[in-house]
């Protein structure tokens, strides 16, 4: 009796599952990874209820179920030094674990108290007829699906209470389009892609946390497109050896095409690279409590600015092709820096500003025609 896996491959499988594990829960197995060997290969299971993954492993030998802390057999196995794990079960839930000269001895749980993952399968048991629950299935290149995520996660509100803006909005637009949309009530990131084939009625909110896990196996290698599924009140994905399930969000998501300004009274042209720079610079003065920096037009210039009683101010100005009247405007200096971020280097970003109350609009027209990114403006 007794399992033996590549320490390395172990690690890889641990260190995409424990992702999912809770630090804090008042459900002790819900901190656990559920190991379950099948012939060569074992599967590694965690989950938080909401948001399921599954990976598998080689091994070779025998050994039945067994469920031991996420966190630290990712600890143990990523500190020790040999190349083969062993893994072998003892009485009363413990479990030996070996590794090069080190020996390890864990309190497992019993392995039949694991909750059921939400998946497909018992999708389709719930719906009783999945052909007509079936929402839509989204097929579609992976470096596509990745950028979307990138684009738009970020976006997403950290305000559990509001709980229909804890997830990115999915739904098509038109037929043959996907459309991604996140908002935390001061910033909205919306992401357009042509996907042949692909029709939704209505839409669908994916939860932030189950997008960043699946995000995560979408760097791994397989292949060339990903197909994923939107199922009753499931999504699903499955890329390789790995698949992510997780619970939609219910709710409405709110209507963001109104939020979206249909024009903008000026268009400033800047370079990426130097407006984040200089967003950088100025922002070492801005508050810690707000990150607030000014935008001030004057003819052919763009200072961004930020001042602090308490400990100084900064300004630097960019060349533009303005001549309107002087105006200046504030915003939060992270919200524009983190869509700066997934703005690729060396584009030229436009400004699409009309006072220093209406919302500001961001892109990148020759870089992304399809992406848009409205922030809302600050008092300085």
């Amino acid at each position: 009796m007794g399992l033996s896996i590549e320490r390395s491959s172990l690690l890889s499988g641990l260190g995409l599952v424990q992702g999912i594990v809770e630090r804090r829960t008042t459900v002790p197995i819900l901190g656990h990874v559920l190991v379950e060997p099948n012939g060569s290969a074992l599967s590694l299971s965690a989950t938080d209820l909401e948001v399921g993954i599954r990976t598998q492993v080689a091994c070779s030998g025998k050994e039945k179920s067994l469920t031991l802390n996420a966190r630290k057999l990712f600890e143990i196995v990523r500190e020790a030094e040999g190349d083969e794990v062993a893994l072998t079960t003892l009485d009363n839930d413990w479990v030996e674990l070996k590794c090069g000269r080190a020996k390890f001895k864990m309190m497992g749980l019993d392995p039949r108290s694991f909750p059921a993952m939400p998946s497909q399968s018992l999708g389709k048991e719930a719906a009783g007829a999945s052909k007509k629950q079936l929402k839509a299935e989204l097929v579609i290149p992976t470096t596509v699906l990745a950028d979307m995520i990138d684009k738009t996660l970020f976006a997403v509100s950290p305000d559990e209470a509001r709980y229909n803006l804890s997830g990115v909005f999915v739904e098509s637009s038109v037929p043959g389009s996907a459309r991604m949309v996140a908002t935390d009530g001061h910033r909205l990131a919306m992401i357009e892609r042509e996907v042949a084939g692909f029709r939704m009625e209505g839409g669908a909110i994916i939860p932030r946390k189950g997008l960043a896990e699946l995000r995560k196996i979408l760097d791994q290698g397989g292949d060339a497109e990903v197909r994923l599924s939107l199922e009753g009140q499931l999504a699903y994905l499955k890329r390789g050896t790995t698949e992510v399930s997780m619970r939609l969000v219910e709710g409405e998501f709110p209507d963001y095409r109104g939020v979206i300004p249909k024009q903008s009274k000026y268009k400033i042209a800047v370079a990426r690279d130097a407006l984040l720079a200089a967003i950088k610079r100025a922002a070492i003065f801005s508050s810690e409590r707000y990150h607030g920096v000014k935008f001030a037009l004057s003819s052919g210039l763009l200072t961004v600015s930020s001042t602090s009683p308490e400990t100084g101010e900064a300004s630097e100005s960019l060349d533009v092709d303005f001549t309107n009247e002087e105006f200046a405007i504030g915003f939060n200096a992270s919200y524009v820096l983190q869509v700066l971020g997934v703005i690729p280097a060396g584009a030229s970003v436009e400004l699409g500003l009309s006072d220093d109350v209406s919302p500001g609009v961001i892109r990148a027209p020759e870089a992304d025609s399809q992406y848009t990114y409205v922030v809302m403006p600050m008092r300085l």
